[in-house]
């Protein structure tokens, strides 16, 4: 049997636990929401930032260079190749006007 101190002392606790587990409950809760907003505020400022899309430029730079290369090797096979109408032009000319 319980003695009436006892349940005296449990009943005037009880209140103080309802209260320490509804501040543990909120806390968790209010925790979550801070991350959730601060997530929320932190993806907004990404999203209104601009960006340069450093890719497509990669590519863009590459095909270029590619492009650039094989007119350079172009010119050099001309360069290398003899004429086959056996004339050899001068590759420096000297004018005076």
């Amino acid at each position: 049997m319980v003695r009436p101190i006892d349940m005296q002392d449990n009943l005037s606790k009880t209140q103080a636990a309802e209260r320490m587990n509804q501040i543990q409950k909120s806390s968790g809760e209010i925790g979550q929401r801070t991350a959730a907003n601060a997530l929320k505020a932190r993806t907004q400022a990404e999203l209104e930032k601009t960006r340069a899309s450093e890719k497509t430029d990669m590519v863009i730079i590459h095909h270029d260079k590619e492009k650039d290369q094989k007119e350079e090797q172009d010119q050099q096979k001309k360069k290398d190749e003899p004429e086959e109408s056996g004339e050899t032009t001068p590759e420096h000319l000297d004018l005076q006007a």
